[in-house]
């Protein structure tokens, strides 16, 4: 079965949409003060944020969800009920004055710090007590691998379970908020969806994310942990690399909870289920997904797909039962027992008359008995329900096997872990840097998170494999990254998961509650808690290099290295120069899943930057390397931060000093450092002498493997004081120290937000 033979009337309804908005795209004013940048990306057909109130009437959905009630088996597992939640805290605390030194030229009567306040602690402030965990088995979806057609062809992957119909049971488990008072809320609850990822599939993995289950149902938000095992390997699918079979498992998940919402949830006795109670209460207006390694490329295709899907018929499953039989045996033995086998032509004989050859065909009671008795359902396309309104993305050490691109109009971040030695190569890097930027509709922002020490599986605690220690690959691994070295920086589970909680539940309770108080966090402008510190023992921004990339209302690119004359000239139109380096090349962004750049890099970088961006690379042997770049005049106006991604080859670190001067000629110089981790490789706080200097406990991993990424510098306009910011001349980056080797992309100026008061940033 392919969707190639799919109807043609959802090919027309689906090709009218694309018209539309690819009409829409074209009527930018591309000269205007943060307008979208030419990428060559692929565009999707509708935004789900940020939506404007004339684009937000839908078509109202054809019928094609199950009707009534759904039907299935919920427990509530003993001994699971939280203690009480804390009620107290989880406010952001103002910092009163600069914490970090700066260089400013001339001197400004009062310094700008990096940081504006703490971040809130995401356990304090609970306004509900979590259920106990409830493990659900609803049914079994009938769903396919590929869920794209002819118009989608970007979306094409050369994998062999393509275009094949397949069933997975819809298993998990769900926490809920309850009140904390005898009043019952009348509001709708958020819904956030966890999916891990490929692994043993008689491990309940689903179950290792309960830690921030807690706190999110704690707050108001409804957590469903998928069970994928039966997509992992050993099973007819066998762990599936390209992951669209768990982008399917996610919609279907959320197809189940919609009937539920509308129809509530019985048991096999038809009475109401512990589920039941979530009738009504459901928002799918406000839905966030959070995937890990392969649940988190299954999560950028749960972003596609959600536009796209054809949805499965009966016809479909009959199809795959007599084609591709494997996929059922063992494991739906009654589907298979439905399927009359071919039978080969008989000749006849002068005694009795030939039979003709017969194809194999499906037994409709047969058919029907085991469709009742697996509970089967069938994936809802897109001519049958409206898509799902996804407002915030995070993808966790994902995989991206494909070199997925098109992850447009959702919040996405993408969590690197700096010690990953499962997706050693930080696959995640790809999938940020492909889909950086989107079509000129996109207002949705990207983040990148590394988390220095930090390794593949300990954010799970059921699936908590020292993946460092059973690499299989154990000669490219980091020798920092060893737990059993005293001068490494590896991280334990307790620590890893104390930030991994924070970073996950703050980005959801921002983009999809709308919860202002972690604004000034994911706009660079908080520390983080000392609750996500390891041993809560804080400041420890060190250890976690956060990069923004804001939409396309909110930032103007001076410059990238995608087209061959980045090296002479800027985004802007102006001259764009360099002095006193000894080799520099420019590298274009590869464009599918191998992580190979398309440019020759200088020596050490091949094996050391993960980074697949189009990136400058820049090597010196003297001081004060230069940068020069003319900005046209261009106001800032509408911009409060200059930002650029940097990533230090060699040494361990660099200072950079940044320089702007506006069009009367005066000039102002910040050291790079005050407002950056991104400059020093190892998570050292920026003192004794760094990054002009390396700390000697880093110095015998510095011509090691390093795992170095393109990580933000993020310098707010207002720290080059005296500089008229409304008529901007020239740019310089300077490097003082005596050597050094780093990739630099992505220099822009962005809306940040840091002069904005809280309660107007909420889902930005």
């Amino acid at each position: 079965m392919t969707y190639k033979t799919k109807h043609i009337a959802q090919k027309k309804l689906i090709a009218g949409m694309m018209m539309i908005f690819l009409s829409a795209c074209s009527e930018g004013d591309s000269e205007a003060p943060g307008s979208a940048e030419q990428t060559g990306e692929p565009a999707v057909v509708a935004s789900t944020f940020e939506i404007t109130a004339a684009s937000t009437q839908t078509e109202t959905a054809k019928p094609g969800l199950p009707q009534g009630p759904v039907v299935g088996t919920v427990t509530v597992v003993p001994g699971t009920e939280p203690l009480a939640p804390q009620s107290g805290g989880g406010e952001a605390i103002p910092l009163t004055g600069p914490t970090d030194a700066q260089i400013v030229t001339p001197a400004q009567e009062e310094k700008v710090a990096r940081f504006t306040e703490i971040a809130p602690d995401t356990v304090g402030g609970a306004k509900f007590k979590p259920s106990p965990i409830l493990q659900y088995d609803l049914g079994n979806l009938v769903a396919s691998t590929a869920g794209r057609d002819d118009l989608f062809v970007s979306y094409e992957t050369a994998t062999a379970s393509d275009d094949v119909v397949f069933v997975t049971p819809i298993r998990g488990q769900v926490r809920y908020p309850t009140p904390l008072t005898s009043a019952a809320p009348t509001d709708r609850f958020p819904i956030i969806v966890f999916l891990h990822g490929n692994h043993s599939n008689e491990d309940p993995s689903y179950e290792g994310y309960d830690y921030m289950a807690q706190d999110l149902a704690a707050h108001g938000y409804v957590v469903v942990s998928i069970d994928a095992n039966w997509i992992n390997g050993g099973s007819p699918i066998d762990g599936d690399s390209s992951s669209q079979s768990r982008a399917q498992l996610i919609l279907g998940t959320l197809d189940r909870l919609r009937q539920i919402d509308a129809s509530g949830q019985v048991g096999s006795d038809n009475e109401p289920g512990p589920l039941d109670g979530l009738k009504d209460k459901l928002d799918f207006d406000r839905i966030g997904i959070m995937g890990h390694s392969r649940g988190g490329q299954g999560v950028s295709y749960a972003i596609k797909f959600n536009q796209t899907r054809l949805g499965v018929t009966e016809d479909d499953l009959r199809a795959s039962l007599i084609a591709h039989p494997d996929l059922f045996k063992g494991y739906y033995p009654d589907l298979l027992e439905a399927v009359k086998p071919a039978t080969e032509a008989t000749p006849g004989t002068p005694r009795s008359p030939g039979v003709a050859a017969a194809p194999a065909e499906i037994d409709d009671d047969k058919f029907a008995a085991a469709v009742k008795e697996y509970n089967l359902f069938y994936a809802a396309g897109r001519e049958s329900v409206k898509p799902y309104d996804f407002k915030g993305a995070f993808m966790l050490a994902p995989t991206d096997f494909d070199g997925n691109r098109g992850i447009n109009n959702v919040p996405l971040a993408v969590l690197l872990p700096g010690c990953d030695g499962d997706v050693r190569d930080l696959q995640g890097a790809f999938a940020y840097d492909h889909n950086r930027f989107g079509p000129a509709s996109d207002m949705a922002p990207r983040y990148q998170i590394m988390v220095k020490g930090a390794n593949h599986n300990y954010y799970n605690t059921v699936w908590t494999r020292d993946d460092q220690a059973h690499s299989y690959f154990p000669g490219e691994l980091p020798q920092y990254c060893d737990a059993s070295r005293q001068d490494g920086i590896r991280l334990s589970q307790d620590n890893q998961r104390r930030s991994g909680n924070f970073l996950i539940s703050s980005f959801m309770r921002y983009h999809v509650g709308g919860e202002q108080k972690f604004a000034a966090y994911w706009n660079a402008a908080a520390r983080l808690p000392n609750a996500a510190c390891p041993f809560t023992d804080g400041p420890c921004d060190e250890w976690v290099a956060l990069s923004v990339q804001k939409g396309v209302d909110k930032r103007k690119l001076i410059q990238r290295f995608e087209r061959s004359g980045s090296m002479e000239r800027n985004e802007l139109g102006g001259s764009f120069s360099l002095s006193g380096f000894d080799a520099a090349s420019s590298c274009p962004m590869e464009l599918d899943g191998s992580g190979e750049t398309v440019c020759t890099p200088l020596d050490a970088f091949a094996i050391t930057l993960y980074s697949i961006a189009d990136h400058l690379e820049l090597a010196w042997t003297k001081p004060n390397a230069t940068i020069a770049t003319d900005m046209k005049n261009i106001s800032a106006k509408p911009y409060d931060t200059l930002t650029f991604r940097i990533g230090v080859v060699r040494p361990a670190g660099q200072e950079i000093n940044v320089t702007l001067t506006d069009k009367s000629g005066k000039t102002a110089t910040v050291a790079a450092s005050a407002f950056t981790d991104a400059l020093y490789n190892a998570p050292r706080k920026m003192e004794s002498g760094l990054p002009m200097t390396d700390d000697p406990r880093d110095r015998p991993f510095i011509t090691g493997r390093m795992k170095v990424l393109l990580n933000m510098v993020a310098i707010p306009l207002k720290a080059f004081g005296g500089v008229d910011t409304t008529g901007l001349k020239e740019l310089k980056l300077t490097f003082p120290r005596e050597s050094g080797k780093v990739a630099i992309t992505d220099i822009e100026l962005q809306n940040f937000s840091r002069e904005t008061p809280p309660a107007a940033l909420a889902r930005k």
